[in-house]
């Protein structure tokens, strides 16, 4: 113990003990010391954690619950399909699965709102406990109102669904309540989320909110309000972009569509496009610049200007010097969802080839006019129309295995009953004498496993029609099918 090298320390603010010197004293002056400093201690506090809000929502219970655990483990490719049949029959998830759902939308950001209204208000109790889960408090369930608490005093992302909330059922309040905040909103993340609660349905009164939001120091809030005025065509900001076309482009002397690289130095074209001016001069500073002008700009304007039809202007600019001027019309009437040129820009790309080459093309990299984008701004109806019209001429291309499974990820929407039958004719009958290839076909029913309505599985034959890895892949179409029957047949 060291007592006979030092003498024991001197405690006199302590009660005496037995021995005065020695072993003994030293352990029994430091028990007391022990004593004193343990009870020295006050008991904690702290807020007691909010109770589970205790709802009864109908639940799934049983073998879907069972079959959920399975699918967020290892097929979490049937998720969306599972969590939309679920909200379909206003039921949620049972209390046991919920963790793991709420970890699966950490990084399956794309399905986030469906897992919160899966979760409900247990996984949102629970996501408040757990930093990683907070983005569940962001989405907006059904029923939900505008809190003036949750505005005033919750957090970013509960202040977010309060403002998304109001803005449903009023959309100028929600925006007046916004640009009445906004000087204060110091962080670029925070103004850049309740931004975006006005991405739902911009309206006429919100362009000049978001034409000062254009000032924003922060490029990807000012490329947020730059997306949202593109949708209101009628704004003073549409109106500017318009005078910028007409100021830049032409008609070359091939009739060919010509734009004249806009100068760094024009601040205000810059600042209408959410664009900085270079510190230096980098190649494909001046294309930048043109593309987000055609890609911006109503494309009235364009039409107007040559007093051409959509289809023309489009073939102008394939004429063009600069090949990168069709991508950019491309790329905007797939941003603003405009319909008539969408349907004048497909039915002029599929003239020379077909549209099966074009998407060929597109696959392996040599078409980038992005014609799955435009065929994505059609009505599902009438893009399955287009593609089966595509997949049936006979006189253009012949539909193989490939071509097929271009189409048929061109369509993205649920299959009707005509493209259920094109497909499950292919995937049944035997391999064409020329042209196979089986990375193709695999393609296909991993196609098919997707969007194939399971009950569908009865019209496929019980032996696979091919043989190799064709016929793995024809019975994992299979099992997958029986799979996504039984989870229909549970929910």
């Amino acid at each position: 113990m060291g007592t006979a090298r030092r003498a024991v320390p001197d405690t006199p603010d302590l009660p005496d003990t037995p021995a005065a010197e020695g072993a003994e004293a030293l352990l029994d002056r430091a028990a007391l010391a022990t004593v004193r400093r343990n009870a020295g201690y006050t008991p904690g506090t702290a807020e007691p954690v909010a109770p589970d809000p205790g709802a009864v929502p109908l639940r799934i219970t049983g073998t879907a619950a069972d079959r959920l655990a399975l699918i967020v483990a290892q097929r979490s490719e049937v998720l969306p399909e599972w969590l939309a049949l679920v909200a379909a029959g206003g039921r949620e998830v049972d209390h046991a699965n919920i963790p793991a759902l709420l970890e699966h939308g950490v990084h399956g950001t794309r399905l986030r709102p469906a897992i919160a209204a899966a979760v409900g208000a247990r996984g949102r109790w629970l996501a408040g406990l757990n930093e990683r889960w907070a983005y569940v408090t962001a989405e907006r369930l059904p029923g939900d109102a505008f809190s003036e608490k949750e505005w005033t005093d919750g957090t970013p992302l509960e202040r977010r669904r309060a403002l998304t909330a109001l803005r449903a059922g009023d959309p100028d309040a929600a925006r007046a309540l916004l640009a009445s905040e906004w000087p204060s909103l110091g962080r670029a993340e925070t103004r850049r989320g309740l931004l975006d609660t006005l991405s739902d349905r911009p309206v006429p009164g919100d362009a000049a909110f978001l034409d000062g939001v254009l000032d924003d120091q922060a490029a990807n809030v000012r490329g947020l309000a730059l997306s949202l005025l593109t949708r209101l065509p009628a704004s003073a900001h549409a109106h500017r972009l318009r005078g910028y076309v007409r100021e830049h482009a032409r008609l070359g002397e091939r009739r060919e569509l010509v734009v004249d690289d806009i100068p760094a130095t024009r601040a205000d074209i810059l600042r209408d496009l959410a664009l900085v001016a270079p510190a230096t001069a980098r190649s494909g500073d001046d294309f930048e610049r043109t593309w987000a002008l055609i890609t911006h700009a109503p494309l009235d304007v364009w039409t107007d200007l040559f007093g051409a039809t959509p289809d023309e202007v489009f073939a102008a600019a394939g004429s063009a010097r600069e090949t990168r001027l069709r991508d950019a019309f491309a790329n905007a009437i797939g941003l603003q969802r405009d319909q008539v040129w969408a349907r004048a820009v497909l039915r002029l790309l599929g003239e020379a080839e077909g549209l099966v080459g074009r998407l060929a093309d597109a696959a392996r990299g040599r078409e980038s006019a992005h014609v799955e984008a435009l065929l994505g701004v059609l009505p599902e109806e009438e893009r399955r129309a287009v593609v089966l019209a595509a997949a049936r001429d006979r006189n253009r291309a012949k539909t193989r295995d490939t071509d097929l499974a271009h189409l048929a990820r061109a369509v993205g929407a649920a299959w009707d009953r005509e493209l259920c039958e094109l497909f499950l004719d292919r995937l049944g009958g035997p391999a064409p004498e020329h042209g196979r290839t089986p990375s193709a076909y695999r393609a296909l029913c991993e196609l098919a496993a997707e969007h194939l309505p399971p009950e569908r599985l009865a019209d496929l034959p019980h032996d696979p029609p091919r043989r190799g890895s064709e016929a793995e892949a024809f019975l994992c179409l299979r099992e997958t099918l029986r799979f996504r029957l039984d989870m229909h047949k549970e929910l």
